[in-house]
């Protein structure tokens, strides 16, 4: 990582600070995941997550079920849309 890249994430973090799961709210924001605080084990860069009404956390790329309880939580400051929030359910549940 050059000092740049360093740099941007540096401000990325004191811009977007990660947030307790009891703050999460559902909705159509996109989500990065913090799983192991201990080990500060992060969700990888581009994927993203969101919290539907039940409760439960989805990844949006490949499509998944998140089972593994997170930590913390932090907007990414995008948007999905509804047709694809269904997509991603549909093919977790079937």
């Amino acid at each position: 990582m050059t000092i740049a890249e360093r740099k941007a994430r540096e401000a990325h973090d004191r811009e977007n600070p990660w947030r307790p799961m009891s703050e999460a709210r559902p909705g159509r924001t996109l989500c990065d995941l913090l799983f192991n605080d201990l080990a500060g084990y992060h969700s990888p860069e581009g994927v993203y997550y969101f919290l539907d009404e039940d409760g439960s956390w989805y990844r949006t790329e490949p499509p998944g079920r998140v089972f593994e309880p997170p930590m913390n939580w932090r907007a990414a400051y995008v948007q999905i849309s509804t047709g694809r929030r269904n997509y991603i359910k549909r093919s977790c549940d079937g």
